[in-house]
């Protein structure tokens, strides 16, 4: 098994190492590393260390002395799970537990559409992520405690989860409505844990990735099709006054918005395996998912998705492939030519229509409403799920979506939960 400093290991020959950015990142990255505060992130807490004393007397105190060699070596070398098969086969294949996430968005909209309607499919995910959480708990009792994967983040999210667990506590109006609402700040946290602690090696790491883009290609060409097909949209989800569009795609998202978040997020993940496969089929898969994914992302018509894209791969670029920023540059010349309409979706953001469109009932004013609610309650916020997302659009009448995570999270968390976020991202 190789620890986490292996799976995820650099490849210096992918890397430009006389590029300025690359010896920029690497320049920052040294300083963050010798830093004291990174050295105090990534030392051992003091009531984990080997020789703390609060750790010995509750390891003595609560754990019978027959059971510690099992807790600290793991019980798949002694005879109590020696004649496992079942239990080791579990443990060596749990990762394929990252399979269905991969697949998220097409089984949630299987068991939405299909005869299961709420029960399974409102909580299939939730048992993912309960059944993730137990595999972790059997792989450290059949190899111990040493194999638990512990990283440079495991504090920061410690720290982020104890701040909106407080923050939950202490405003919050309706505990369902709470519940469900933080769900979308500690979920995440969980997934971090289980995806980092159920790879084992490099190559199951990237067999989920090239997982995770097949699925996202399936995905975008559906979504292309919905285009050319010409599928009937809401009219809120084109104003009236731009020039050229005429439907945009949604897939089985439902959204436009939050497909082309999903499409900016796989699109730079696809290009990497292009540049990283180590067979010709592998680069012809990774080069027609990345231009499936691509001409879907310019139907979705999202201008935040275009831009997250841009950004993404070129931040690729600068640290891996710096001659990939010349295509960058090509095919933002050449998207105009081939479709005018991303030209006119893009210039109309600059327009007088659409400040005036936006300041009446758009995101301009949505983002006003966030900053208001924000001045109302500066600290602690509003409570979550009681503004800007899923969770308040069900429970609270008149609720609606502000397009702006971080504005979400500012007002319903407050600026403690919003510099709680900011710390951990950045």
């Amino acid at each position: 098994m190789l620890k986490k400093s292996e799976l995820f290991p650099g490849r210096p020959m992918e890397i430009n190492a006389t590029s300025f950015f690359y010896r920029f990142f690497q320049t920052v990255r040294q300083a963050w590393r010798h830093s004291a505060f990174a050295r105090w992130l990534s030392r051992e807490p003091v009531w984990l260390a080997g020789n703390s004393v609060i750790l010995r007397r509750v390891w003595h105190t609560a754990i019978p002395a027959r059971w510690r060699p099992l807790l600290t070596e793991g019980c798949g070398s002694s005879n109590l799970c020696a004649g496992s098969s079942l239990l080791h086969t579990t443990v060596q294949n749990a990762w394929l537990l990252l399979f269905p996430l991969g697949a998220y968005p097409l089984i949630d909209y299987a068991l939405r559409r299909g005869e299961i309607q709420g029960g399974l499919a409102g909580t299939w995910d939730e048992l993912l992520l309960l059944l993730g959480l137990v595999l972790i708990a059997v792989r450290i009792v059949y190899r111990g405690l040493s194999t638990y994967r512990y990283t440079e983040l495991e504090l920061p999210l410690l720290v982020y989860s104890g701040v909106f667990l407080f923050l939950f506590l202490v405003r919050s109006p309706e505990t369902t409505v709470g519940l469900e609402g933080i769900r979308v700040y500690l979920e995440y946290i969980f997934w971090y844990f289980i995806g980092t602690n159920l790879l084992d090696t490099r190559r199951q790491a990237k067999t989920f990735l090239a997982w995770f883009v097949f699925v996202c290609a399936a995905i975008a060409l559906y979504g292309t099709g919905q285009y050319i097909a010409g599928v009937p949209v809401p009219t809120t989800w084109i104003d009236q006054a731009e020039i050229g569009v005429r439907t945009r795609a949604f897939s089985v998202i439902g959204s436009p918005n939050v497909l082309g978040s999903l499409l900016a997020l796989a699109l730079p993940l696809s290009v990497a395996g292009f540049c990283t496969a180590g067979s010709r089929y592998g680069r012809a898969g990774y080069a027609t998912a990345s231009a499936a994914i691509a001409v879907c992302l310019a139907v979705t018509f999202s201008r935040g998705a275009w831009l997250a894209a841009f950004f993404g791969l070129a931040l690729f670029a600068c640290i891996a492939r710096p001659r990939l920023l010349w295509g960058l540059g090509a095919a933002v010349l050449l998207a105009p030519v081939a479709s005018p309409s991303i030209t006119g979706r893009m210039l109309y953001l600059f327009s007088f229509s659409y400040l005036a469109s936006s300041y009446r009932s758009g995101r301009l004013a949505r983002w006003q409403a966030a900053l208001e609610r924000l001045s109302q309650h500066p600290l602690v916020g509003e409570g979550f799920g009681r503004f800007g997302g899923a969770v308040a659009t069900r429970a609270i009448r008149g609720s609606f979506y502000v397009d702006n995570f971080y504005l979400k999270t500012a007002a319903e968390g407050g600026l403690i939960g919003l510099a709680t976020l900011l710390w951990v991202i950045f």
